[in-house]
């Protein structure tokens, strides 16, 4: 009985001893965060795409750290991001729509057969041209970050930390919304003009999209012990992504749409650069 007693009473001590452990002792943490991200789409060919309007993202996640010393810590997770931006185009680029309005592949359409017989043709099969004059989009992604985290020494129950590293992310949905100006034929001068802009929701370009996104995350915070080992944190994170968001070519929107229809030439594939920058807000609480 006496050493049933001494074995509890050990194993009670030990647990004590455990899970009273202070911040600085302990291996892993986890938590969560939810991050208000504004973001923005950058070019590498301003030439041809310019970078447009910011817009207003949103994440959320799951954070965990692994201590590797009292002031070095490795932080992954898993989380969901809804990024976007706006690009404004530059060189007359512009596609056809079928008539359900989706996307036609520009190899499966003949550009050079002359305003006069591509009028004809689209009067029957229902195609329309259009040119585009702007974009934006909105995607979904699952982010894994992957940062090298180091934190001062407890300050007035403060913690200040720096962060480095990058995200990978898989994109799961994507929607654009594109502003263009409608194509129509004019019988006097045997050409295409334009005939007023509009907009068009929910397009998913889907052939042109590349479905992965690796890139830089860099940040400052810092957290605010509440009790043990729980902390509010707050960070601010600059994002910087290295892989172009479409193919650098597209499948879809040719160059100088209007004026090679007109000359009965064909257009060139248009270039396409888009990557995806954005300041990121964390704010979360860490167990």
């Amino acid at each position: 009985m006496k050493k049933i007693l001494l074995i509890v009473s050990s194993t009670l001590l030990l647990a004590n001893t455990f899970f009273a452990q202070d911040d600085a002792d302990k291996k892993f943490r986890f938590g969560l965060r939810i991050s208000p991200t504004p973001t923005w789409l950058r070019s590498n060919d301003t030439k041809v795409v310019e970078k447009g309007s910011t817009k207003f993202g949103f994440g959320f996640g799951l954070q965990t750290e692994f201590r590797i010393n009292s002031t070095a810590s490795f932080v992954t997770g898993i989380g969901g991001d809804f990024l976007g931006g706006k690009q404004t185009y530059k060189n007359g680029q512009g596609y056809v729509l079928d008539k359900d309005n989706q996307y036609v592949d520009s190899k499966d359409f003949n550009f050079s057969k002359g305003a006069a017989v591509i009028n004809a043709s689209n009067l029957s099969d229902g195609n329309k041209l259009y040119e585009l004059k702007s974009r934006s989009v909105k995607a979904t992604y699952v982010t894994i970050p992957i940062l090298l985290k180091l934190m001062t020494k407890d300050i007035s129950s403060f913690k200040y930390f720096g962060m480095f590293g990058g995200n990978i992310a898989i994109q799961t949905k994507f929607n654009a919304t594109d502003e263009i100006n409608e194509l129509k034929y004019d019988l006097s001068s045997n050409s295409y003009v334009s005939n007023g802009s509009s907009t068009i929701t929910d397009m998913k370009p889907s052939g042109d999209l590349i479905p992965v996104n690796v890139g830089l995350n860099v940040g400052l915070g810092a957290e605010y012990n509440l009790s043990g080992s729980t902390s509010f944190f707050l960070s601010i994170n600059y994002l910087r992504g290295f892989i172009n968001q479409y193919q650098s070519t597209s499948d879809i929107i040719v160059d100088k749409i209007a004026e090679n229809v007109n000359k009965g030439t064909s257009p060139s594939k248009s270039k396409q650069s888009a990557l995806s920058d954005g300041i990121q807000i964390n704010i979360g609480i860490l167990f």
